[in-house]
């Protein structure tokens, strides 16, 4: 089950990463022989339009983006890319000026950067921090707080001694003292 998680993460951060690099190359022009995610022979695939072979390898654990004229691991010019006619040439990875080779090979950690940042504020914006303020906004007649005294619109800045500045505070507060008695500071009205 673990492994199955590990890959169900992995997976789609892969694809994010070389979905950077591919769409820099296509921005400036260089063209696209593989997109795998997964190393090792083909398990599925297809060939999109633009001759771009999209496909999944037998391991899961990374995948890469092959660009026009990746002849050699280094991405070096040699004899074979020399050999190509000129207006394939102009489409490799190669033959593009180096600020947009820089930016090719940058886009994907920086796609995967943008997806963090996103992914926390997401969770920042659902989850956040409590700023609630302990006003209270309804009294249930009968309930503790009608009996205490309290009104809406009260602040409660104190309990026992222990300052209150969030709504939350409270419950934490009563959560581990229920049904006991508590000394409450509160302000009504600018009045404390």
């Amino acid at each position: 089950m673990a492994i199955l998680a590990f890959l169900c993460a992995i997976g789609p951060l892969v694809f994010i990463h070389e979905m950077g690099h591919y769409l820099a190359g296509r921005m400036f022009g260089v063209k696209a022989e593989a997109f795998s995610i997964g190393f090792g022979r083909e398990i599925a695939g297809f060939t999109d339009r633009r001759g771009t072979r999209w496909k999944f390898g037998w391991l899961p654990l990374g995948g890469y983006v092959r660009f026009a004229g990746d002849m050699n691991p280094a991405s070096q010019p040699d004899a074979a890319w020399l050999a190509l006619p000129a207006e394939e040439r102009a489409r490799t990875f190669q033959a593009k000026p180096l600020w947009q080779r820089a930016i090719i090979v940058a886009a994907g950690p920086a796609v995967n950067l943008i997806l963090a940042v996103l992914i926390l504020a997401g969770f920042a914006h659902t989850y956040g921090v409590d700023r609630t303020p302990a006003v209270i906004g309804t009294i249930i007649d009968g309930g503790p707080g009608a009996k205490a005294g309290l009104q809406p619109g009260d602040r409660i800045l104190a309990i026992d001694g222990r300052g209150i500045d969030t709504f939350s505070d409270v419950a934490r507060y009563a959560l581990i003292r229920p049904g006991e008695q508590a000394i409450v500071r509160i302000e009504r009205a600018g009045n404390r």
